[in-house]
């Protein structure tokens, strides 16, 4: 039982079944509406998120068992020896093995960009490339394998094959990778204190309060490129404006909980403040 829980903990679904899935599936929706192919493509995205964040708990295990946070939730089996390193690579191959054999079988186009999907995955945590660790491409791989990547798979999947480079597809991918981009940021600010002296992230780099910054200048290139290709291709107003208002929240949302009592202190500072001026 307590391996059969690894497993699972493994796959840290918690993580990004309620968001990470949502890009697949847009791009699925774009080439052919509510159908079936849905249920493909959620099946097949759950098997390859679930093997970026198996092999990402592979090759941060070491880091992983030095963060106080992450060994108390027991969030790496592997690091805490629940899982082996051969059971964790034998998961690899079957998460990544079945996408790979299923999309062969749908279409061309569909393995293509699934197989880069893997790719950017592999490349993001694995050595020697493990762009997590370099500045910058950190933000951008994330962004690739989470959001453009997943849409334009989705997309190939259910039909639509590979989109030109000025497509209204092409184009919503580059808003769904400016939004995994904006997923990483907001991670990596929140973890920041955990990061510093133990790991290198792009937001430790460039310190806490640049970091800030970089997710704000990211939301708004996010928020322009939603309205130039709502103009360019005649978005509906409704979509448009879901889309719209869902760009400013999430970034905030996401660092809520820095945010909040940032707030609270500022607050109390204008309160200490007034009240120095009465007296």
């Amino acid at each position: 039982m307590d391996k059969l829980q690894g497993y699972r903990k493994m796959l840290r679904t918690g993580d990004w079944i309620k968001f990470y899935p949502l890009f697949p599936l847009a791009g699925a929706c774009l080439a052919a509406g509510i159908a079936p192919d849905l249920i493909t493509v959620f099946v097949l995205f759950f098997f390859i998120t679930g093997y970026g964040f198996v092999i990402n708990n592979l090759y941060d295990a070491e880091i992983d068992s030095k963060h106080s946070g992450k060994t108390k939730t027991g969030k790496n089996p592997f690091a805490d020896n629940v899982v082996s390193k051969g059971e964790t690579i034998a998961m690899c191959a079957v998460l990544a093995g079945i996408p790979l054999l299923a999309s062969l079988l749908i279409s061309g186009p569909g393995f293509v960009c699934t197989l880069l999907c893997l790719i950017a995955l592999t490349l993001y945590s694995a050595t020697p490339a493990r762009l997590k660790d370099r500045f910058a491409a950190d933000i951008i791989c994330h962004g690739l394998m989470f959001g453009g990547l997943p849409f334009l798979a989705g997309y190939a999947l259910a039909g639509g094959g590979i989109p030109g480079p000025f497509s209204l597809a092409a184009a919503a991918a580059l808003v769904c990778t400016f939004i995994c981009c904006e997923a990483l940021i907001a991670h990596e600010i929140m973890d920041y204190h955990e990061d510093l002296g133990t790991t290198y992230t792009t937001v430790v780099g460039i310190g806490l309060r640049n970091g800030v910054l970089l997710l704000g200048i990211t939301a708004l290139l996010s928020l322009a490129a939603l309205e130039l290709m709502a103009w360019w291709f005649a978005v509906d107003i409704t979509i448009n404006a879901v889309i719209f208002i869902f760009l400013i929240i999430y970034p905030l949302y996401s660092c809520r909980d820095l945010l909040v009592p940032a707030a609270g202190k500022g607050c109390r500072l204008l309160m200490n403040d007034h009240i120095f001026r009465v007296r």
